[in-house]
């Protein structure tokens, strides 16, 4: 059984791509139940694939609503997600299924922790929790570059649930799941149990149609899910601190700021900044981005999932980003991608690739080549089914850390 938030197949984010490969490796595998508790995107009135469960669990609406959960959570020690699911009836809802179904293996994804593990953990001979990332380190780095004080506050708070949970799962589960071997081999070896590198992945052949699109001249692009806070807080530092010193060398120069479901306060930074351009949930972010020429992401926090890299890397558009913004893939610096750190570092990468086509189509071809080599959906279903048989992995590079004897 796999139990998630959102379905796999709705408004694709680097959770849901990652929820699709495993739920597709799994069914792939054997006879397979999917259970789903939808918070952000609403499924429409289409029957889900292989009859999965879908109990609909809405985010609240008002802001009342909002701050009422957040308090809740608080007092309770708990992560809002969690607070909220348990008011809806999500933990109850598992244990029917549970019993119901009677699964060898469950793997909990997305947010599904805290107080799922202990009612999970009885009814079930094998628990895999996909966990993504070291949370903890996620959360210490959104207190020091939120936006705002509300939402470093917000970041403060989590933080103070994040190392309870992260022991927690290490508690219950058998076996846990992180984006990249780094964040794998040192929880397993915070806490003793096995952890496995299960890289995000794409479908790489599907962004050939963007590989001989045109690009604008002078221009450059961010893309993302626009309220999230380390998107908001790439997107300002780019409109505000970086784009001034491009037009300074290229007085023409725009950036398009491309994604969904922007915030108030982005529309107006937007509004405010010459050479910014807003395109808001639009059709094909992709193709607005590799119209756009050039990805620049200069991330300062976030999870280690990085899927907008992967696009734009099969869709051949040049990628600069800073060396955390590749932390959880393996592109190689200055070979297939460039990094930078400073405003100034990035001013200068972009120009660069302006005033040297050349380099930059040497760039994205390798880019392109190990995407297609490390990150390609087809090539990850086995990891996985290893993980589900709790199997190692095999050969020297081992994705497995902490495995039991």
């Amino acid at each position: 059984m796999f139990a998630t938030a959102d379905l796999p197949w709705y408004a694709p984010s680097g959770g849901t791509l990652r929820d699709l490969a495993t739920y597709r490796a799994a069914d792939s595998g054997g006879e397979l139940t999917l259970v789903c508790f939808p918070i952000w995107n609403m499924p429409g009135s289409e029957t889900p694939l292989h009859g999965a469960r879908v109990l609909p669990a809405p985010w609240p609406s008002t802001l009342r609503g909002r701050l009422s959960l957040r308090l809740a959570a608080t007092l309770r020690g708990r992560m809002v997600f969690q607070e909220h699911l348990a008011r809806r009836g999500a933990m109850e809802s598992l244990v029917e299924v549970l019993r119901e179904v009677q699964p060898d293996v469950l793997v909990l994804g997305h947010p599904l922790y805290d107080g799922f593990l202990p009612i999970a953990r009885p009814l079930v001979p094998r628990l895999i929790v996909d966990l993504w990332e070291m949370r903890v380190e996620g959360a210490r780095r959104r207190v020091r570059t939120g936006v705002d004080w509300g939402r470093r506050g917000r970041a403060l708070l989590d933080l103070l649930v994040l190392d309870r949970i992260e022991r927690e799962v290490a508690r219950y589960a058998d076996e846990v799941w992180m984006v990249d071997e780094v964040d794998a081999e040192r929880y397993s070896t915070r806490y003793g149990i096995p952890a496995r590198a299960i890289p995000t992945t794409i479908d790489v052949g599907k962004y050939s149609r963007y590989h001989a699109l045109p690009r604008a001249p002078d221009r450059f692009g961010f893309v993302g899910i626009l309220y999230y806070d380390p998107n908001i807080t790439a997107a300002l530092r780019l409109m505000k601190r970086i784009l001034p010193l491009v037009r300074q060398r290229r007085p023409d120069a725009t950036v398009s700021i491309i994604g969904r479901k922007p915030l108030p306060t982005l529309r107006a930074a937007v509004e405010e900044t010459p050479g910014a351009i807003l395109r808001p949930d639009v059709e094909d972010a992709m193709e607005e981005l590799a119209h756009a020429g050039i990805l620049v992401a200069p991330m300062e926090s976030g999870t280690g999932m990085r899927v907008k890299l992967l696009e734009a890397a099969a869709s051949r558009v040049p990628i600069i980003t800073t060396r955390m913004g590749l932390s959880g893939v393996t592109f190689v610096p200055d070979r297939e991608v460039l990094v930078a750190e400073t405003d100034a570092e990035f001013a200068d990468s972009i120009v660069r690739l302006w005033e040297d086509p050349e380099f930059a189509s040497t760039l994205t071809a390798a880019a392109y080549d190990r995407v297609r080599s490390d990150y390609d959906t087809s090539g990850i279903s086995q990891v996985i089914l290893r993980g589900l048989r709790g199997e190692p992995e095999p050969g020297p590079g081992s994705r497995l850390f902490g495995i039991r004897e």
